[in-house]
């Protein structure tokens, strides 16, 4: 049961104000600038990465995945957005990433942050390079990674300046919808009974909605006990253990579920469809998706996500990496316990696909 609730916070994460207080550059060093953007108590720390010599006059603004992320979107030592930002201003391409609430450089209470404030961050950022009188942008390119994709669809359906976006590993379902295959997946490996399995699938669906709901919440947790302690029960990873002890240990986790769930970063996101969203695009978008990805899979998303922007008429590209993980690097099994021994790399043709496609048409 511990490792669910690992992948689970593995996996996580309007209107913007008008008169934001701008702060000047920090330092620049070798084409990377420090920007700090301020408005009332709250800071966005970023870098922004400026080529010797542009091939477009876009800014591409990085959004992380779900979780307090770093501007580099660091896992297991692999600075993600770090890379990305690199390979784009060899290509002539300049970059902005920036921490989250709370994270580095950044003020606020991530777990207290909605989908909404998320939006705003996104929207201060893009206000203050359309005004800046040095760095000057007045087209944007919104690149996503997981749910900061989900964030990227929001901001880009509300703007006029966002001309592309990159969807890297995003979700198109509610993440209600993801949580509970998670859930599922964890415990399929356990060749346990369908009922058993499906029984923890609905407490957690259960105690969820509870809190959503505000109803019910006592009952919806005593049900996730009971449904952890006979999961622990029968697996063989517990055999040998005391029922008492097992007790214990499930009513902790089912706890600590309960907290969870309950943070506005999750619930925010918990019954919200971005599919609805994407049907609405105006803007061209590419959808990169990893074979070996564990977090959000090809089979639950990209059929949802295709049929939503094939409704909305953009141009639209899918591209497959059949050996990537969810940060897209080469990978056997794409499980989280495989990332601290793999290569600080990207899969093949992975920067190129990207930058390729953002110098399209341009």
């Amino acid at each position: 049961m511990k490792q669910v609730t690992s992948d689970f916070l593995f996996f996580f994460f309007s209107m913007f104000l008008l008169n934001p207080v701008l702060a000047v550059p920090m330092h620049k060093v070798s084409g990377h600038v420090d920007i700090v953007i301020a408005n009332g108590e709250t800071r966005i720390a970023g870098t922004l990465a400026l080529p010797s010599e542009s091939k477009t006059t876009s800014l591409v603004v990085m959004l992380s995945g779900s979780g307090p992320q770093d501007r580099d979107s660091t896992l297991a030592g692999f600075p993600m957005f770090s890379r990305l930002a690199t390979h784009l201003s060899s290509q002539g391409i300049a970059s902005f990433r920036f921490d989250d609430r709370g994270v580095g450089g950044s003020t606020g209470n991530f777990g207290q942050t909605t989908r909404g404030d998320l939006s705003a961050d996104v929207d201060r950022v893009l206000n203050y390079f359309s005004r800046h009188d040095d760095f000057t942008f007045s087209k944007f390119i919104l690149l996503g990674h997981s749910q900061g994709g989900v964030v990227a669809v929001d901001v880009t359906i509300t703007r006029h300046d966002v001309e592309k976006v990159l969807l890297l590993g995003t979700p198109a379902v509610p993440l209600i919808d993801v949580v509970l295959y998670q859930v599922r997946q964890q415990y399929s490996q356990w060749q346990l009974d369908k009922a058993t399995t499906e029984s923890l699938v609905s407490a957690h669906n259960r105690l969820m909605w509870a809190i959503q709901s505000s109803t019910a919440i006592d009952s919806a947790l005593v049900h996730l006990r009971a449904a952890i302690f006979t999961i622990l029960s029968v697996s063989p990873q517990h055999s040998g253990r005391l029922p008492d002890e097992l007790r214990r240990e499930a009513a902790q986790q089912a706890q600590e579920l309960s907290l969870i769930y309950a943070l506005p970063s999750l619930t925010s996101f918990l019954y919200h469809d971005p599919a609805l969203r994407l049907a609405e695009f105006k803007v061209p978008v590419l959808g990169l998706f990893g074979g070996k990805d564990r977090q959000v899979t090809i089979e639950q998303n990209k059929d949802v996500m295709e049929k939503a922007i094939l409704k909305s008429g953009v141009n639209h590209t899918f591209v497959i990496f059949e050996n990537a993980n969810h940060y897209f690097q080469k990978a056997k099994t794409g499980t989280r316990q495989e990332y601290d021994n793999l290569d600080s790399t990207f899969a093949a043709a992975f920067l190129l696909t990207v930058s390729d496609w953002i110098l399209k048409d341009n």
